[in-house]
């Protein structure tokens, strides 16, 4: 079973705007009011949210942590989940907050704007968790790590130091690099409990200082990781283990290559691909082959046109990975 802690999220998509929207103090002069001929879509978001629903479609039994609005958004999601399989008996609904939302403007130049309210996800923190349904999970997935502050960063650390003790695996996503992003300083205490360290490039170089991809991965073994998983979008993915009896590694990393795919959004991609990465690890696969099989599932994700999670099945993963 996994256990995945993050944010839950609406994502509002208003597209192909004619021109972004000017303000000039009454919304229907001629520059403040925009058509767009697309309806406005809604979809699943936020890390957490992503994760486990991307891991209820890959056939896991997956728990969700996190926290929604009592209001209607938050019905919305809560049944999205439901329907896909997510256990939701560790998410909470907070009475006098919004559910967290994201409204994303882009016009037909692919210019966007995007205004994010952070709602419920404020409120999860060390209280917020049932530590027995922890220490039953295989694997705990703590993701949203820069935008969970009631996490960061001795709740972490307090949750990981426990649930290693109890034999669970731990994985940390320390994405987005936004706000006040996750560095090396901060980390260090938590990187000691952790089997899986998971970034992005972007994420990697902020965290170490600027460090490059190879340097980076290095560092953060000699911290304290046991594994670090680079996801580099169509690239791939990059991997690199602690070595037996050392403090770091003495190898170079492995380089994964993706999939070539027509991409049709990249909403999800980097929380699939953890999706897929921790259950491939949880079921033996050596860690380049479950990267190649996380990079397989962001794939099938990135070149769905319409709800491209929903769209994800372990079947059509297997079909991805026999044809390349």
């Amino acid at each position: 079973m996994f256990t995945v802690i993050g944010t839950a999220t609406v994502d509002l998509f208003v597209s192909n705007l004619a021109a972004m929207p000017r303000s000039e103090g009454d919304e229907f002069t001629v520059d403040s009011l925009v058509f767009h001929d697309e309806p406005l879509r809604t979809s699943l978001g936020g890390n957490g949210a992503n994760s486990a629903y991307a891991l209820a479609r890959l056939g896991s039994s997956v728990e969700l942590v996190g926290g929604l609005g009592a209001d209607h958004l938050g019905d919305w999601m809560a049944a999205q989940l439901v329907e896909a399989g997510v256990g939701m008996a560790g998410v909470r609904r907070y009475p006098g907050k919004g559910t967290a939302t994201t409204l994303i403007l882009s016009d037909m130049r692919q210019n966007r704007l995007a205004f994010h309210h952070e709602g419920a996800n404020r409120s999860v923190d060390e209280s917020s968790i049932d530590m027995a349904q922890v220490r039953r999970s295989d694997i705990l997935l703590l993701t949203s790590y820069p935008i969970m502050p009631g996490l960061r960063p001795q709740g972490a650390v307090a949750l990981f130091r426990d649930a290693k003790q109890r034999g669970t695996r731990t994985a940390v996503d320390i994405g987005p690099a936004i706000g006040e992003p996750a560095v090396l300083a901060e980390l260090q205490p938590l990187l000691g409990y952790t089997d899986y360290f998971i970034s992005n490039e972007h994420e990697l170089s902020v965290c170490t200082g600027g460090a490059d991809l190879e340097a980076g991965m290095a560092e953060i073994l000699e911290n304290g990781a046991s594994c670090v998983v680079t996801k580099r979008g169509s690239a791939g993915a990059a991997v690199l283990e602690r070595e037996p009896a050392t403090t770091g590694s003495s190898g170079e990393p492995t380089y994964v290559p993706g999939f070539s795919v027509d991409v049709k959004t990249t909403v999800g991609a980097g929380d699939s691909f953890n999706a897929g990465f921790l259950q491939a690890a949880q079921g033996g696969a050596p860690i380049a082959q479950a990267a190649r099989f996380g990079n397989a599932v962001a794939a099938l994700v990135v070149s769905a046109s319409d709800r491209p999670l929903h769209s994800l099945t372990k079947e059509g993963v297997n079909r991805l990975l026999d044809s390349s």
